[in-house]
């Protein structure tokens, strides 16, 4: 007798997603990106056994088009390159290309509609706009070749580990606007037919977690993708109940939209006895990163088919840190050349500005996400958790403010008094002697603006972030 849920994934994927290809293909306004899709995962599978100099000859010859097809499409970059003396049209290397100026996200807001090409119709077009993490939001546009080759990668990814399309899938998610709205029958008809259900994860309590888990027993989804917190929650709840792993999901965890802990994993882990791999993107940019195989590493594997990745500085063995900066080698809307997408990484030894690295060893979180001295010198908050395990508090934050002074926000649990308040505030002084550290008890830590947890918020006003580096 075949399991339900295996005959469910046969009508999502046999049945459902031919019929929606078909009418993708018929429709003008979806035709363009629909092919650009199929293109991009036929590129992949031919590729992903290709050494890395023929995918470096390879990326330098889309970089060498991108660049030119830039510059001669898009008001912007003609006059960028332009003032540098830089002439898209010399068959120039990856150093060469280094000396190009870093696009920052304010120089994409301010020039807006400038940076558009001119040769992608406005109506193929499709506004988007970055979730607002560090402040404004920043707008941008996609064309279909973005589209369809940012489709295309997260399914070649999401097939590599178990998960093919018309897969039983748990969304433990949330979005911009209000998560709770589908529920027209048009959305529940289009989730059963896509084999996927969604769980509210920004709406959390003891009840909400106790009805999720008995729901997931009962439906047995294949995958689960969730943000990293709410899984992690979720976790923690059900080791709470003693019980042995549970029956879901059937194959894999993947995490997205914050950065996932090492404390996180292990209780997934130790939750559910399956895998967890980690995906790295953002809403300008999509999907970067993708963990293959967490049990053997935790590198990220760069979605090299759709865009180059550096550095933003030379790697040393003593200090594997370095901002990422981005170009995108599909974006024909809205090209982006050498984009700061604000977060920090372990970068591979070799890596230098302006040469793709193909693997990333760890995502450290967010390049403003740091707590400064005065001296210039910086921690990155990526070891707070750690530190602050064990200890009888629900949530945390640290807040920098202006004159360099750190509060420590809790929410304090069962068990809370003045011994773990000193704890806190010896390991906080530990790792940043000679700043003025408090503690402060709060009913909640805030969320972002794409209510996303931020360990760290800092007031120190960026002219005096003074990177050795």
């Amino acid at each position: 007798m075949v399991d339900s849920g295996v005959a469910h994934e046969i009508v999502a994927g046999r049945l459902y997603r031919p019929a929606l290809a078909a009418a993708r293909r018929c429709r003008s306004s979806q035709r363009t990106a629909y092919l650009e899709y199929r293109s991009g995962l036929h590129f992949r599978a031919a590729s992903q056994d290709w050494g890395t100099e023929r995918r470096l000859n390879w990326q330098l010859a889309e970089l060498r088009r991108t660049v030119r097809y830039a510059y001669a499409t898009t008001p912007f970059y003609r006059e960028r390159l332009d003032a540098i003396g830089f002439d898209p049209r010399d068959e120039f290397g990856f150093d060469t290309y280094s000396s190009l100026p870093v696009l920052e996200r304010e120089e994409v807001r301010a020039a807006g509609e400038r940076m558009l090409s001119n040769a992608v119709p406005r109506a193929l077009l499709r506004e988007d706009a970055t979730g607002g993490s560090s402040g404004t939001p920043t707008k941008l546009w996609k064309g279909p070749s973005e589209r369809g080759w940012g489709e295309s990668g997260s399914e070649h990814f999401m097939t590599r580990v178990g998960l093919p399309p018309g897969s039983r899938i748990a969304y433990l998610w949330g979005h911009h606007l209000d998560p709770t709205v589908r529920a027209g029958w048009r959305d529940r008809l289009t989730d059963h037919l896509q084999a996927t259900r969604w769980y509210d994860c920004f709406r959390l309590d003891d009840d909400v977690l106790a009805a999720y888990h008995l729901d997931l027993k009962r439906w047995r989804p294949r995958g689960m993708i969730a943000y990293a917190g709410a899984l992690g929650a979720l976790a923690d709840a059900v080791l709470a109940t003693g019980d042995a792993p549970p029956n879901y999901p059937r194959t894999a965890f993947v995490t997205g939209a914050e950065k996932l802990y090492r404390h996180q994993r292990d209780a997934i882990e130790s939750a559910f006895s399956r895998p967890v791999h980690e995906q790295y993107g953002s809403r300008d940019v999509g999907l970067m990163g993708f963990q293959l195989d967490p049990s053997r590493n935790l590198d990220f594997t760069v979605d090299w088919a759709k865009l180059i990745v550096e550095p933003d500085r030379t790697i040393s063995a003593e200090d594997p840190t370095a901002g990422i900066l981005v170009t995108k080698l599909r974006a024909d809307g809205m090209p982006m050349l050498r984009y700061r997408v604000g977060d920090v990484a372990h970068f591979p030894a070799d890596s230098r500005p302006g040469t793709p690295t193909y693997t990333l060893h760890e995502i450290v979180g967010r390049d403003m996400d740091r707590l400064w001295m005065p001296d210039g010198r910086w921690m990155h908050p990526a070891v707070l958790p750690h530190l602050m395990k064990g200890l009888p508090i629900r949530d945390f934050q640290l807040h920098q403010h202006a004159d360099y002074r750190v509060t420590v926000r809790i929410v304090a649990d069962a068990g809370f008094g003045e011994d773990a308040r000193a704890a806190i505030l010896g390991i906080i002084r530990a790792n940043l002697p000679r700043l003025d550290v408090s503690v402060e008890e709060v009913a909640e830590i805030p969320r972002s603006a794409a209510s996303k947890w931020r360990p760290v918020t800092s007031d120190v006003a960026a002219r005096d972030r003074r990177i050795s580096w």
